[in-house]
């Protein structure tokens, strides 16, 4: 089965906060181009404009005093040096361009042109390229050429060709020169890419915009998901607290919204399970200490009334007998049960290994068994409780495995705590019913019956003097068959008594 990923919440809402504002940017370009009918052209308003109108200037300051056959050839280095391809364009020789023109660029640029308009005719005698003089009879004064750093460029247009490319037209200012007739004239500029190596887009401003508005809003929504996620993660180990048999949780305080009122809740529900289930315990313990009284007279009672019959009527009360046995082992278990979660358990150091040992020998009985622990393995523990514990498994083999009962005992030290398995060869248990074995009264249906001596309370107590510990007790199936009951114990715990909580009690 294959395992999804973990995501935390924080993880997730944070994801989410970046789709969120990654489409309110397309939504925002979007509505834009709608409503303002907007192109590439609109970059020309910001800073694109200026650039390209500096380096129609630029051109400009080359061009001036060159003859128009020259132009190009002053133009070409300077766009080398901006990493993009340029050449002038005007009506007498149009454009001598490195590459193909597209005919929706060659027909953008020749609408641009402004119209001709005819040149008024001179007095007589004046040429084409020359001013007037003050006096019609003197000649003409030289022509005035603009210095290069009063010529302002304006970018016309900007568009992506019909065969690739991108495209800009900047008109030029040129200043008029002798021998050159007045004339319009267009620098045409092209790349292979948007930004035009920084000419005509600039990427980065927006990139870091757009990081800074990221930012912002981590900086911003961060402290409040983060706070959503850490109680969170607190009510979740609560809950896990309690569904250990933990139940002295406490959150802390969050205000009137729905997650303080769902903490207030679960702790309010931790303390009324610590009410029942504690109550259930004092009952169990009282009811069972109240019962040992009468069954302790009654079989006394029946023993002097076996002494009185003659010889051949003793058998009689032999079935008296064997229910008033029964029902005072019962009574015993249910004490045992109820001591086992409420008294302090007396923790100390114990070598694991001859603990194991000297349960196994008062409790195997005819049992086989086999015990395998690493020697001087210590663990701090109440040797009572985990021996109880020990000795109820050893006798549920005993009892379950048949004739040729088997059991072994091993043990492993892990990092955090240490596990001791004891495994038998008995018929095992429906995978289903793996976790309400434990559960007091639960008995299985042939294998766990009442008439194999089962009282329903042996891994009960089982569960509760490990958790009373501070372990855990589980159930597995090994593939050998059998049943394998594995009890961790944690190996840092303090050597003196400490309170127990309430143990996970639910009546199946």
């Amino acid at each position: 089965m294959t395992r999804r990923p973990h995501f935390n919440l924080l993880a997730k809402v944070l994801a989410w906060l970046i789709l969120h504002l990654v489409i309110l940017g397309l939504a925002f370009v979007g509505f834009l181009r709608w409503q303002l009918n907007l192109g590439l052209d609109s970059l020309l308003s910001g800073s694109a404009g200026e650039r390209l109108a500096a380096f129609g200037d630029a051109a400009v300051t080359r061009m001036v005093g060159q003859p128009p056959s020259n132009w190009n050839d002053v133009v070409a280095p300077l766009a080398k040096e901006r990493h993009v391809t340029a050449a002038v364009f005007d009506r007498v020789s149009e454009v001598t361009f490195p590459m193909p023109v597209p005919p929706n660029v060659m027909e953008r640029a020749r609408s641009s042109m402004p119209p001709r308009h005819p040149r008024p005719p001179g007095p007589p005698g004046m040429g084409p390229g020359h001013l007037p003089g003050p006096d019609f009879g003197d000649p003409p004064p030289p022509p005035v050429e603009q210095p290069a750093f009063l010529t302002k460029s304006r970018p016309v247009f900007l568009m992506r060709g019909s065969d690739g490319g991108y495209w800009a037209g900047v008109m030029l200012n040129l200043p008029p020169l002798r021998g050159v007739p007045d004339r319009p004239v267009l620098l045409l500029v092209q790349a292979d890419r948007l930004d035009g190596s920084g000419m005509f887009f600039a990427f980065k401003p927006w990139l870091w915009g757009g990081i800074a508005v990221l930012m912002l809003s981590l900086a911003f929504w961060t402290p409040f998901v983060w706070g959503i996620t850490r109680y969170v993660r607190r009510l979740t180990a609560a809950t896990g607290e309690i569904a250990a048999g933990r139940f002295q949780v406490s959150l802390p305080v969050r205000g009137g919204d729905e997650l303080g009122q769902l903490g207030h809740a679960v702790e309010s529900m931790a303390a009324r399970l610590d009410y029942l289930v504690s109550g259930q315990k004092r009952f169990l313990g009282d009811a069972a200490h109240e019962l040992c009284a009468p069954l302790a007279r009654i079989r006394v009672a029946l023993g002097i009334l076996e002494s009185k019959l003659k010889n051949t009527e003793p058998a009689l009360l032999a079935s008296i007998e064997a229910d008033t046995a029964d029902l005072a082992a019962l009574v015993d278990e249910i004490l045992a049960f109820s001591q086992a979660g409420n008294r302090k358990p007396a923790m100390q150091a114990v070598d694991l290994e001859s603990l194991i040992r000297e349960v196994v020998a008062r409790e195997s009985g005819n049992l086989q068994t086999d015990i395998s622990i690493p020697a001087g393995l210590t663990v701090v523990t109440d040797p009572r409780l985990l021996g109880r514990a020990v000795g109820n498994l050893i006798r549920n083999a005993a009892v379950h495995a048949g004739t040729h009962a088997q059991a072994r005992v091993s043990a492993e030290e892990f990092t955090s705590d240490i596990a001791v398995h004891v495994t038998d060869n008995g018929p095992g248990v429906p995978t289903g019913e793996l976790t309400r074995v434990f559960e007091p009264f639960h008995r299985l249906d042939p294998a766990r019956g009442r008439q194999n001596g089962g009282t329903g309370l042996g891994l009960a107590i089982v569960r509760t003097a490990i958790e009373a510990c501070g372990g855990e007790v589980t159930a597995s199936l090994p593939s050998s068959g059998g049943l394998r009951v594995t009890l961790r114990l944690p190996k840092n715990q303090q050597l003196h008594d400490r309170t127990v909580p309430a143990p996970n009690l639910s009546f199946g």
